[in-house]
């Protein structure tokens, strides 16, 4: 079910070839290799230089990299996960030049952390398509310690970085690409918000 009414939560496009490009990467981690197939079938026959990259961890489980290994004509970087793919956009982008375009795909986790690489090297809104796969489980901040945690499925969970039990707001920042989470007892100690699962 996606959740609704969170005015901070990012819209998500549906990849599609951008004009103008000279030269194409395409991301994707997970379950976002299905968008991946799906553009490259509608990029059939562009006579432009096309870059795949593929990252095979995914909290769906789902693994598309025998289906883009068929399309051998386009370059196939493959990473084992979402970090080392970060890290190797870095280096594409940083060799990129004017008219280059990405188009990402995969869990809300990955499209944010990828769109913070993409600001760096001011890739702007017509640069940049972002699809959303599989579940919507959050990457959430920790406001105490500035830790990052992936895949959290519950509204009230333990920071692996401070210890503190804290509850996941449904505010969403772009610049941290994640939802913030606060002390879950700060108004009244050892009274809890109610656990329940988040909306995914």
């Amino acid at each position: 079910m996606l959740i609704t009414g969170i005015k901070s939560r990012p819209v998500y496009d549906r990849l599609k070839p951008l004009p103008g490009g000279i030269r194409h990467i395409i991301v994707g981690q997970g379950s976002g290799g299905h968008a991946m197939l799906r553009l490259l079938a509608d990029m059939a026959g562009l006579d432009r230089p096309i870059t795949l990259m593929y990252s095979q961890e995914s909290f769906s489980g789902q693994d598309f990299l025998g289906q883009l290994q068929q399309h051998s004509e386009h370059p196939l970087q493959v990473h084992t996960n979402n970090q080392a793919l970060i890290e190797a956009l870095k280096s594409q982008l940083g060799e990129a030049r004017m008219g280059t375009r990405l188009y990402l795909a995969g869990s809300e986790s990955f499209l944010g952390t990828a769109m913070q690489v993409a600001t760096l090297f001011d890739l702007n809104g017509d640069e940049v398509l972002r699809e959303h796969s599989g579940t919507l489980v959050r990457r959430v901040w920790c406001v105490h310690c500035d830790t990052y945690t992936e895949n959290v499925t519950q509204r009230v969970y333990d920071c692996p970085g401070c210890g503190l039990t804290l509850v996941v707001r449904d505010h969403y920042s772009r610049r941290l690409a994640a939802f913030q989470a606060v002390k879950a007892d700060a108004e009244v100690p050892g009274e809890l918000p109610q656990a329940e699962e988040l909306d995914t």
